[in-house]
Formats: structure tokens, C-alpha cells, sequence
């Protein structure tokens, strides 16, 4: 239900919508709209209704503008969870808007100065906490559950934000386990229901052997959808099975459910001729084949951007238009807890249980639950309210005067084990969310997020914090609710962790890669613009030394890294505008 036309025309209205609806019938019966009617005019028609507030009941993804010509106003606003993108740019005198943050830098207009505290804490290993800040200083994500009205005030452009919906606003009581158990399994089962009602044709979903993408795949193939099963493991007849591999879970899937799951290889095509590079091209951009894919597709400094094109690659050979995706379950309905979430959400007795059932067998038992009390609410609480630091730090790569502007002690807290609400708030969805809708757009695949139905995200934030974690069993709501469907290894996996690494074939040329990637950095940063940011005389020490021990070899894996972030944020620039 996908209309043809860009732009909407609607009264006084004109609108230009990115959605995917999944409450189709409720806003076509509330609007009187009849069934023919585009996802996005029956958008438009219901907001023109009910007003901008009223994206609170509206269940999809979906971004936009709506320019009101009558009363000279231009709103912006963005789903529940963030899912589809939109970045602004406005000043006094000047605002645009884009799904995409380079539509915006290749604009005359745009200041493009980089965000400093973005530099700072990307190269110090910091977590960076905005649901509306970018890498560039004065380009800005719309904040989830909002929209933003720009108009002309004075001869100035002015804006205002308002949100129309609070995630966890109520708390959720039942009188039972099995009640809680029951509405998790049934909100989790409509979610991915209503996502593939929405969508034509075949769809595509991730396993990764892991408790979320697995339930996801479960029940996508018995609610009798023709699905392609797609991991990013490398496939077994490339690599054997090591112990403890992820690959075995997605294994026992595959015969339980009398499914194929398709993987990756070890050497991926990042060729001219990849489903990614046709696709640009086809798009008129011209490609240097000899710049290092991230560079040559001018993609942003996400993570994982290869491994999802290989998704995509996979789902488009296959057939599928969308990937299933498990994102947003670790902080949601599958959150991974730690015991002193229910200490700080005041479940006194539920965290003394907990330290109790701890220390079962024990000798000296009161004794040892004391202290493990004492840890949890000493040690254990310091490191998780304190700065989140990881391994991935090299500050000694910041210009010193640069880093004198920041404290470490005025960094974040990653509150993801323990206040899953403040960890949204801050951010930490967000990249995989930023980074899987523009990677799907550069493939022609959107990924779908049914555990960010705002639906789901509310009820998993909501309920009490012991029910997910219980006799030491992380995750133990959404174990139970699902275990009825779920090969034992699956049920019983504790944390997901890529084993099937520990079988790869060292590479033999690893160093010689390295050392090309190192002068590849090295020729392509700014040394003018950097300067104020980086210590050059650092650098180029470290430019100049040879192979790493493999003691060293970690650290400058994550310093290579750092300045490769570095060098493809510039790329953005240079590739988009003149003004580098």
C-alpha cells in the first residue's frame, strides 16, 4: 500500500512520508478512508484529523514532513523507537531536512563543522549518549516519539518540539508469573504478525544463534510465511564447528523447524560487480574501486557495515525484500539484567533473593550472601554508574590541549544492565537502527525491528525487573514464555558469542593488510583540519612502527579503527561537498 508520487498534496497540505504501517484497518476505519488508500495518504489523512499528538496510536515505521501552507509551518517528525531516520539542519535564516545525513552536507547552506565531543569520546572510548546528535556539530537527529514545527517568527526561523509519546510512562502489575509470560508471548507473536501482513512476497530474517533473532525466526516460519534464514557465521562447510558454536543452535533451528539458513563466506564479494556497487551505480555515482569499500560507498562511521551488506546481498539473491531483525531485544523484551536493577528500581526483596539463591550449598551461607550483597551494592554499582569506558580506547591519540577540554569524570554511565529506559533515552539503540536503515537503502532491503513495536518496548520496560532474571538465568521471562517453541540448545544458550571465530584460519597476510590499511589512514587524513584534534607527532611514531607483538596487536587494531572513523567521517564531507 506504497504510494507512487514523492510528495502529497492533501488542502493546505503537502507532505512527503518514509512509512510502514502496521494498524492499517484501526486508522482506516477511524479516518473513513477507503481501502485503496496509500500507507502514506492514509497518514496524512489521519494526522490532518486528529492532529500531530495523535501519532501516539500509530504502529509503524515512519519518518516525515508536512508543510502546512495555510499557517506557513513545516513539521518533522519521527516513530516511537527511532526506527526510520530523518536529520535536520536549521539556523536563523535557513532549515533542510533529509532521510539521509549526506543529503544534507552536500548542501551550500550546511555548516558542516564536526561535533568535538563526538571526536573526543569516539577515539577515548566513550559511550556517545544523544538520540539526536551526529557527528557533525550542527546537523541533528529528530528525537524519537516527537515531531519538531519550524516556522518564521520575527524574520527568524524558530522551532518547536513536543513529544507525543513516553516510553515505560506506567508501571504494569498482574497478580501472576504466567500472566506476564502470557502478554510478552502474545505481544512479541502480534508484533512479528502485523510486520508481515504489511509486507509482500517473501521475507528475510536473521539467525544468529542467539535467544532474539532465534524466536524471531521460530515464529515467522510457523505463522506459515516463506522466509530466507540468513547468519553472519561463516558457513561450516567453509569452517568446521567449533565448541559451544552459535552455528550448532542455528542448526538445531533449522531441523526443528525443517528450515535452511544461509551464511556468509569467508571472503565476501566487495567487488565492483556486488549487489551494493551495482546498485550505486546504478544510481549514477561513480565509484573508485581501489578506495576501501567504507570510502568507496561514502558510508558513515557505523559498525558492522560490511556484515549487513552481506545480508542484504544474500536476501535480494533469494528473493526477499525486508530482513527480520532481533535489534532492541537485549534492552526490551529479552533484556540481559543484572542483580542491582532490582535494588535500583527499590525490589528490595527480590534482589536479597536473589543474593541468597546465589550462594546455594554454600558454606557459612548468611555469611557469603552478606557479601555478595556488599559487592553487588559496592564494587558492582560504582563500575555500573560510573563512566563507561571500552576496551576500544586510545586517547593517547588526542592532541593534549584538545582532550584538556573533557573530564572523564563528566562522561556517561551505560545504564543497558540496569535502567533499559535511560539507556534508550541516551542512545543506545540508535546505531544499529541508523545504521540498518541506510545500509538497507544502499541495497534496496528494509530491515524490520518487531521488538521495537512501541507496544512491546513499553510492556518490557514496564513489568517488574526480577522477572528477568531468576536463580542466576538472565533473560528468564522471555526464556519461558517461548521455551515451548525453542530447541533446548537455544533455551539454554547464556550469552551469544561468535565461537565459530575460534575455527577461522589465521591469515597469513594479515600484517601486509594491516600495514596497507596504516598508510591508506595515514595519506588520506587532513593533517590542516586534524591538528587541532590529533597529536600528529603520536601518530606518526606509531605510522612508523613495525609489527605489532601479539600482545600489541589488539590495541592497534582498535587505534587503526579509531583513525579509520576518522578519515570516513572527512570522506562524507569531501564526497558530498567542495567545502573540506
Amino acid at each position: 500500500h506504497t504510494t507512487t508520487s514523492p510528495i502529497l498534496h492533501m488542502n493546505s497540505m503537502y507532505a512527503a512520508i518514509d512509512l510502514l504501517l502496521y494498524n492499517r484497518e484501526e486508522l482506516i476505519i477511524k479516518c473513513n478512508a477507503p481501502t485503496s488508500i496509500s500507507d502514506e495518504e492514509l497518514l496524512l489523512s489521519y494526522l490532518t484529523q486528529f492532529g500531530m499528538s495523535a501519532l501516539k496510536d500509530v504502529n509503524g515505521d515512519f519518518s516525515g514532513v508536512i508543510y502546512d501552507e495555510n499557517a506557513q509551518t513545516l513539521t518533522l517528525f519521527r516513530d516511537h523507537m527511532g526506527i526510520r531516520p530523518l536529520y535536520y539542519y536549521a539556523d536563523n535564516s535557513f532549515m533542510a531536512f533529509s532521510t539521509d545525513i549526506r543529503g544534507l552536507l552536500g548542501l551550500d547552506g550546511v555548516d558542516s563543522s564536526l561535533n568535538e565531543d563526538w571526536i573526543y569520546r569516539t577515539l577515548s572510548g566513550y559511550f556517545v549518549d544523544s538520540v539526536t546528535s551526529t557527528e557533525y556539530q550542527n546537523i541533528f537527529c529528530v528525537s524519537p516519539a516527537s515531531y519538531i514545527t519550524f516556522s518564521i517568527k520575527n524574520e527568524k526561523i524558530s522551532q518547536e518540539i513536543r513529544s507525543y509519546w513516553q516510553l515505560g510512562k506506567k508501571k504494569i502489575h498482574y497478580t501472576s508469573f504466567e500472566l506476564y509470560k502470557a502478554k510478552l508471548k502474545e505481544l512479541v507473536t502480534d508484533s512479528i504478525q502485523r510486520r508481515l501482513q504489511a509486507i509482500p512476497g517473501k521475507a528475510g530474517a536473521e539467525l544468529s544463534g542467539g535467544l532474539d533473532s532465534g524466536v524471531i525466526g521460530i515464529l515467522i516460519h510457523r505463522l506459515g510465511r516463506d522466509c530466507v534464514y540468513f547468519s553472519w557465521s561463516v558457513d561450516p562447510n567453509e569452517i568446521p564447528y567449533a565448541d559451544h558454536d552459535e552455528r550448532l543452535i542455528i542448526k538445531d533451528i533449522c531441523k526443528q523447524e525443517h528450515i535452511q539458513c544461509h551464511y556468509s563466506q569467508m571472503k565476501s564479494d566487495r567487488s565492483m560487480n556486488s549487489l551494493l556497487a551495482r546498485q550505486m551505480q546504478s544510481l549514477g555515482f561513480s565509484l573508485d574501486e581501489n578506495e576501501p569499500p567504507a570510502l568507496r560507498y561514502a558510508m558513515p562511521p557505523y559498525i558492522n557495515a560490511m556484515a549487513l551488506c552481506d545480508s542484504c546481498s544474500c536476501m535480494h539473491e533469494n528473493g526477499a525484500s525486508v530482513i527480520f531483525t532481533g535489534h532492541g531485544g537485549d534492552e526490551g523484551i529479552s533484556h540481559r539484567s543484572s542483580p542491582y536493577e532490582m535494588f535500583y528500581h527499590h525490589e528490595y526483596y527480590h534482589f536479597f533473593r536473589s543474593m541468597w539463591s546465589s550462594t546455594h550449598g554454600q558454606k557459612g551461607r548468611i555469611f557469603r550472601t552478606l557479601k555478595a550483597c556488599k559487592n553487588q551494592l559496592g564494587p558492582k554499582r560504582r563500575t555500573l554508574t560510573g563512566a563507561f569506558c571500552t576496551v576500544f580506547a586510545t586517547p593517547e591519540f588526542l592532541n593534549k590541549n584538545f582532550r584538556s577540554h573533557f573530564s572523564e569524570k563528566n562522561m556517561p554511565a551505560l545504564h543497558f544492565s540496569y535502567d533499559p529506559i535511560r539507556y534508550i533515552a541516551d542512545g543506545g539503540s540508535r546505531n544499529r537502527l541508523d545504521n540498518v536503515a541506510l545500509l538497507g537503502a544502499y541495497n534496496n532491503i528494509r530491515y524490520i525491528v518487531p521488538y521495537l513495536d512501541y507496544r512491546v518496548i513499553d510492556f518490557a520496560v514496564s513489568i517488574p525487573r526480577h522477572l528477568y532474571l531468576k536463580n542466576s538465568h538472565n533473560r528468564f521471562i522471555f526464556r519461558e514464555a517461548f521455551r515451548d517453541i525453542m530447541p533446548k540448545s537455544l533455551y539454554s544458550v547464556h550469552i551469544k558469542e561468535d565461537m565459530s571465530a575460534k575455527n577461522y584460519p589465521s591469515n597469513p597476510n594479515w600484517y601486509k593488510e594491516f600495514a596497507e590499511m596504516k598508510t591508506i589512514v595515514n595519506k588520506k587524513l587532513d593533517r590542516t583540519f586534524w591538528s587541532k584534534y590529533l597529536d600528529f607527532a603520536v601518530i606518526d611514531q606509531w605510522m612508523q612502527k613495525g609489527k605489532p607483538s601479539e600482545e600489541e596487536r589488539d590495541h592497534d587494531s582498535f587505534v587503526l579503527m579509531n583513525l579509520f572513523y576518522c578519515v570516513m567521517t572527512q570522506n562524507l564531507i569531501e564526497k558530498t561537498s567542495e567545502k573540506f
